[in-house]
């Protein structure tokens, strides 16, 4: 709960710092436009001025010639009439100016700004306002280059992508360092699990090793009551200790089956000898419930998986089978061939696997039935792993639970795909 409660602490203040930053650097961005506009407005507007005092100070202009400076892309004087009066450009003083864009200033007065692109390729500010002198109102032109306007427009990009790279390149960290932590919380987890298993696993071994013994001897014992006893009360008792002692006596066997520590037996198994060994073995409780068995396994199929290990695996997956079907259901078992794998599939007609299920079907002792230790499925997960295979357990499409295990197959000549 602490360590939930700080996680997304720091999430937040990370989102609140993203944000801050994000918010100044476009904040920024967008001031960098018109802090560039008023440079240039100022510069020109400086200019101006000191060009119309050197024009009233000199009506003959002369003076103007050495004004430049490396910000002025040209500079021009137009009299009213449109005839230029001075040029930076020397060549083209006394000619008329091509265009009439100064001739609003002349009635309303102000100042002119806009972008034009010379011959050059150049793109410009351009510059206009009316000036006065030796009596007469005249309009100043002044070109100037952007390059001042443009550096501060790039430092603003410039630093936009450094923040926002910075930024990607923390939350990616971040993520990562995320991913390691629930990485390292779930391999910390499975770890203690597995010693949980394990030490789990050796005591259970221990009592099923140790009563074994005992239970042969109740089981023996009723055996005899239970044949020297008449018909009666007291024979159905002894009839009950025989049963509960083999069910005791499978669920020893299971436990000792799940904690054996040897290799499984290296072997070649015969799916469809082995389901009908184990079909006739389930066929009296299958009528008793009236359940049907549906197989369809080619003989030629052959796993890597020994016969006793495929027995054991698909004794556990029927016997789940009758204890899950209704009555009059029917429980299928198939067998086909895909690629270098036998996939056996089990389906019955039950009501399925319970949501809460899902994710603990092969652990050890979790089970959804009043009566039964949870490790049939854990077992069949061990032998199938054993055996280089891959076990799934599912909810059928047409209602049921479905197994699909798939084995490694071994050809006719003993080889393995």
């Amino acid at each position: 709960m602490i360590r939930n409660s700080a996680f997304f602490l720091t999430l937040i203040a990370a989102l609140v710092l993203t944000g801050g930053l994000i918010w100044f650097v476009l904040d920024n961005y967008r001031s960098a436009a018109p802090m560039a506009q008023e440079n240039l407005r100022g510069l020109a507007l400086t200019m101006a001025t000191a060009m119309e005092g050197v024009a009233a100070r000199d009506p003959s202009l002369k003076s103007l010639a050495s004004f430049q400076t490396p910000e002025i892309a040209y500079a021009a004087l137009l009299s009213s009439q449109g005839k230029i009066l001075f040029h930076t450009n020397s060549d083209l003083v006394g000619s008329d100016v091509a265009d009439g864009r100064y001739r609003p200033l002349l009635t309303r007065g102000g100042l002119s700004e806009e972008r034009i692109g010379l011959g050059t390729g150049e793109t410009v500010y351009e510059f206009q306002t009316p000036v006065h002198f030796s009596g007469q109102t005249s309009i100043l032109r002044l070109a100037l280059h952007t390059w001042r306007s443009e550096s501060v427009m790039r430092r603003a990009r410039q630093g936009m992508t450094v923040i926002f790279s910075l930024l990607t390149v923390g939350w990616m960290m971040g993520l990562i360092i995320i991913w390691l932590l629930r990485r390292q919380v779930q391999q910390q987890y499975q770890v203690a699990r597995q010693q949980e298993l394990a030490r789990l696993g050796e005591v259970g071994a221990v009592l099923a090793h140790e009563i074994r013994n005992p239970l042969a001897g109740i089981k023996g014992y009723g055996q005899l009551l239970q044949e020297r006893l008449p018909e009666g009360r007291e024979r159905g008792f002894a009839a009950l200790i025989v049963n509960e002692a083999r069910r005791l006596e499978g669920l020893a066997h299971d436990i000792l089956l799940y904690t054996r520590s040897e290799s499984l037996v290296a072997g070649a198994g015969q799916p469809a000898v082995v389901a009908s060994t184990v079909l006739e073995l389930l066929s009296l409780q299958a009528q008793e419930q009236d359940i049907r068995f549906s197989s369809d396994i080619p003989e030629e199929l052959m796993v890597s998986c020994s016969d006793t290990d495929l027995q054991q695996l698909l004794l556990n997956l029927l016997t789940n089978g009758l204890q899950a079907s209704p009555v009059s259901g029917i429980i299928v078992v198939q067998g086909r061939r895909e690629g270098k794998w036998v996939e056996l599939r089990v389906k019955d007609n039950g009501p399925g696997i319970a949501a809460e299920m899902q994710n603990v079907l092969f652990e050890p002792f979790r089970t959804s039935k009043a009566r039964g230790a949870g490790l049939g499925l854990a077992v069949c997960k061990k032998i199938v792993d054993g055996c280089g295979g891959s076990i799934e357990l599912r909810n059928g499409t047409d209602g049921g639970a479905e197994c699909i295990v798939r084995l490694p197959i071994v050809l006719q000549n003993g080889d393995s795909a």
